[in-house]
C-alpha cells in the first residue's frame, strides 16, 4: 500500500520553480529557450537526481527521469508534462503533471514495492505555441512529426529560428536526425494535467478521467485590401481588409456554434493590421485560426466550410484572401484499458471521478502515435487557465498524484 501524496512537497516544488519567471507579479512567463526556461530545466533535473532517478536528455531537450525496474529490458511506463508557459500564464499548467509524476515515483520508491518495468517522469520541450509558432515540440519530435528541416523554418517574432535558439543553449541539434524519428519503446503513458475548464469545478468532482483529446488545426489567414483615407473613402468604395477579416472571424464562430460535433471550437486569437493607424482603412490583415475537435471528420468539415465562407466574403468585399495551413493534427481517443485501470484505482482510493473530454491538446496527443495513452484531470478553479488567476487546490493535486502513483505501479508490474 502506497503512502498518500504530500501537499507540502508538491506545493514547495510548484513555488520553487515559479521563481524562474520573466514576469514576476504579472503571472508566469517561461518561454522555451530563455534563461527562465533553462533555469527551470536545471531545477527539475536536480530534483530528479535528489530522488535517485537516472536523468538523461535528448537532442530536442526532452528530459527523462528514470526509476529503474527489475527488468530494464522491458518497455518503460511514462508520465510527465511540460514546464514552459504562455506569456503571463499560471503556475499549474503543465507543472502539476511534472511534479505529481515526481511525487508518484517518490511514493513508489519509498514503499519498497518491487516493480518489473522502469518508470520515467518526463519533461517535454515546448508544449505551448508561445514562441516559435508550433506546439508540442518535444513530443512531436518523439513521434516523428517534426523534421530536422522544420527546426530552421519555425521562427520567433524576433526572427530567431528554433534551431538557432536550441543551439544557443547548447542543445545537441546536430544529433537530431540521428535520434529522431526513432520511436521509444514505451508500455503506456499517463499524463496528469489541470482541467483548463470548469466542468470538474462546477461538479465538485476532484478527478477527471479523459476519454479523448481534441487536437488543433492552426492556420494563418491573410487578407489583402486597399489602404486608403478613413474620411476620404466612401463606404461604397472601401476595400477594407479588417472588416473582411472581422466578418470571416464571425463566420468561423458561427460555423463552430452550429456544428453538430460532440465537441468543436473555433478561435481567432491573434490579429495584425497594417498600417494600424486610427485614420487609415487597413489594407492588410493577418490573423490566426485555431480549430479543435474530438473528431477529425468534424474538424475537416468545419475547415472546408470556413475556407468557402472566407473566399465568398473576400469576393463580396472586393479583397483577396490567402489561407495558410500550419498543422492539422489528429485527435486522440484514450486507451480503454488504461481508463478502466484509472477508474478501478479511483474507486480503491475512494476518489470521486467522472469521464471528461479534453478540449485543450496536450503532449499525450503525440505520444499516442507510439504507445497507449491516458490522462488524469484535476479541477481548475472557475475553469481559468493560461492566466495569472489560474489556480488548483493542492488537495486536488495531491489526490491526482495518489491516483497516478497507484496506476503507474500497477502498469509497472504488468
Amino acid at each position: 500500500m502506497l503512502a498518500r501524496a504530500s501537499e507540502k512537497i508538491l506545493e514547495n516544488w510548484l513555488n520553487e520553480i515559479d521563481k524562474f519567471n520573466a514576469t514576476p507579479g504579472e503571472g508566469t512567463t517561461r518561454l522555451i529557450c530563455t534563461p527562465e526556461f533553462e533555469n527551470a530545466r536545471d531545477y527539475v533535473k536536480a530534483e530528479m537526481k535528489s530522488l535517485g532517478l537516472t536523468v538523461r536528455e535528448d537532442a530536442i531537450g526532452n528530459i527523462f527521469g528514470l526509476l529503474p525496474g527489475e527488468d530494464e529490458e522491458a518497455a518503460a511506463v511514462w508520465t510527465g508534462s511540460h514546464i514552459d508557459t504562455v506569456p503571463n500564464g499560471g503556475k499549474y499548467d503543465g507543472l502539476a503533471g511534472v511534479f505529481t509524476g515526481l511525487e508518484a515515483v517518490r511514493l513508489i520508491k519509498n514503499s519498497g514495492v518491487k516493480h518489473k518495468r522502469s518508470i520515467s517522469v518526463n519533461v517535454y520541450t515546448g508544449e505551448e505555441m508561445s514562441r516559435f509558432g508550433i506546439c508540442c515540440i518535444g513530443s512531436r519530435a518523439l513521434c516523428g512529426r517534426l523534421t530536422a528541416e522544420a527546426l530552421q523554418n519555425h521562427m520567433a517574432p524576433d526572427g530567431v529560428s528554433l534551431q538557432e535558439a536550441l543551439q544557443k543553449y547548447g542543445y545537441p541539434v546536430e544529433k537530431y536526425s540521428e535520434q529522431f524519428p526513432t520511436k521509444a519503446k514505451v508500455y503506456a503513458s499517463i499524463e496528469l494535467h489541470i482541467e483548463q475548464n470548469s466542468i470538474l469545478d462546477k461538479a465538485g468532482v476532484p478527478i477527471g478521467i479523459v476519454t479523448g483529446i481534441c487536437a488543433p488545426t492552426n492556420m494563418v489567414v491573410e487578407v489583402f485590401g486597399v489602404q486608403s483615407h478613413a474620411g476620404g473613402t466612401s463606404m461604397t468604395d472601401r476595400r477594407d481588409a479588417y472588416m473582411a477579416a472581422a466578418e470571416m472571424s464571425l463566420a468561423l464562430e458561427n460555423l463552430a456554434r452550429e456544428s453538430s460535433s460532440v465537441y468543436i471550437t473555433g478561435t481567432v486569437g491573434q490579429m495584425e493590421l497594417k498600417p494600424n493607424a486610427a485614420n487609415v482603412i487597413p489594407g492588410y490583415v493577418k490573423f490566426s485560426v485555431d480549430v479543435r475537435s474530438i473528431s477529425s471528420e468534424d474538424k475537416n468539415q468545419l475547415l472546408q466550410q470556413f475556407t468557402e465562407a472566407a473566399e465568398a466574403i473576400a469576393q463580396k468585399r472586393g479583397v483577396q484572401v490567402k489561407l495558410n495551413l500550419l498543422n492539422n493534427d489528429k485527435p486522440l481517443v484514450c486507451d480503454e484499458n488504461l481508463r478502466s485501470l484509472l477508474q478501478e484505482k479511483a474507486v480503491e482510493l475512494n476518489l470521486p471521478h467522472m469521464e471528461i473530454i479534453s478540449g485543450p491538446y496536450h503532449d499525450s496527443v503525440f505520444l499516442g502515435d507510439f504507445t497507449k495513452v491516458a490522462m488524469i484531470f484535476v479541477p481548475s478553479k472557475n475553469g481559468i487557465s493560461h492566466d495569472r488567476a489560474e489556480w488548483t487546490d493542492m488537495a486536488h493535486i495531491a489526490q491526482g498524484a495518489d491516483l497516478l502513483a497507484a496506476a503507474l505501479l500497477n502498469l509497472a508490474n504488468q
